[in-house]
């Protein structure tokens, strides 16, 4: 009895995600075929491209964080076009056969331009196997995540659309699974003064929810679920500010080198990387203006991955 109620559960947490997929069938004039050690179909529809390629983008799904749940995932498919359902879509999930479709192959020609996109959907292929209530608003990890203070779609099952995809909890976790067991990539430090940086850093979707990487009682819970640990280099607390005078601000930031953050004020950006672990970063000489907004935008140097602060009305008086 207990089997079957769990099948119900783990078929009714995935229809939010069914009914928004495109319907897919078996096709046999594939270009080009892959196989992984792990028994992985790799197969290409479109002329851009072969068996090479194909290995690449396996190459590239393994760099994502990985524990038993990947010897279930049966098959990656490159399609030559658009989605036909929804233009922007460059990948999908398909739960129930385990299968994930990448889209727009001949715009994308190289296993490195679908790394995002690969990692979140894989994210979903990892949610179903170790959280199968994941978008349930009675869910830990929902609960842990603190969604129930932000305007998240539950009802995903009856009204699924495109436009809102960031207020979908599969959806959330595709992408916290991306910050937390994607793979990385260092970013030049000179980057971080033309902005290049924060523009091509690793971000959450929805910037409106609270950061992940500083959320202790939550990475636990995951780790201890999933047995995969994470790397402790991610962790990245939201900084706080600490202290306001006429023209330095200070904040309480996570206690690590080579992390970057600029400073928004206004039209005015001021730029720091932390050179010492101290976990405090003060940002001197600045014209503070009365009731001045200001934000921060943080990222991670070793790991491209970063975020951007809620915004911070200081009392500053003339």
């Amino acid at each position: 009895m207990r089997k079957k109620v769990f099948i119900f559960l783990l078929l009714l947490c995935s229809l939010p995600v069914l009914l928004s997929l495109d319907p897919i069938t078996y096709d046999s004039s594939f270009y080009a075929k892959y196989e992984s050690p792990e028994g992985i179909l790799f197969l290409s529809y479109s002329q851009n491209w072969n068996e090479r390629k194909l290995e690449d983008l396996y190459k590239e799904l393994i760099k994502n964080k990985h524990g038993d749940e990947i010897n279930l995932l049966k098959e990656v498919r490159v399609m030559e076009g658009p989605s036909p359902s929804n233009h922007m879509i460059t990948g999908i999930y398909h739960p129930f056969i385990s299968s994930i479709t990448l889209y727009k192959g001949n715009e994308y020609t190289s296993a490195r331009e679908y790394r995002d996109t690969l990692s979140h959907e894989y994210g979903h292929h990892f949610a179903y196997y170790y959280f199968p209530t994941h978008h349930f608003p009675f869910s830990k990890w929902a609960k842990l995540r603190g969604l129930h203070h932000f305007p998240v779609n539950w009802n995903s099952f009856l009204n699924y659309s495109v436009s809102a995809h960031e207020w979908y909890p599969q959806e959330i976790f595709a992408d916290d699974y991306v910050l937390l067991y994607g793979p990385t990539d260092e970013a030049d430090p000179d980057d971080v003064y033309t902005n290049e940086g924060f523009y091509m850093r690793t971000e959450h979707e929805n910037q409106n929810l609270e950061n992940i990487l500083g959320n202790d009682d939550l990475l636990n819970f995951i780790e201890k679920q999933t047995g995969i640990k994470i790397d402790k280099d991610r962790k990245l607390k939201t900084p706080v500010l600490s202290s306001v005078s006429d023209n330095s601000l200070t904040f309480s930031v996570e206690k690590k080198k080579d992390v970057a953050y600029r400073l928004n004020l206004g039209d005015y950006e001021y730029y720091k990387i932390s050179q010492d672990p101290s976990g405090l970063i003060t940002f001197s000489n600045i014209d503070l203006p009365e009731n001045a907004v200001v934000s921060l935008d943080v990222l991670d140097l070793n790991t491209s991955i970063g975020f951007r602060s809620k915004d911070i009305r200081l009392l500053v008086e003339d």
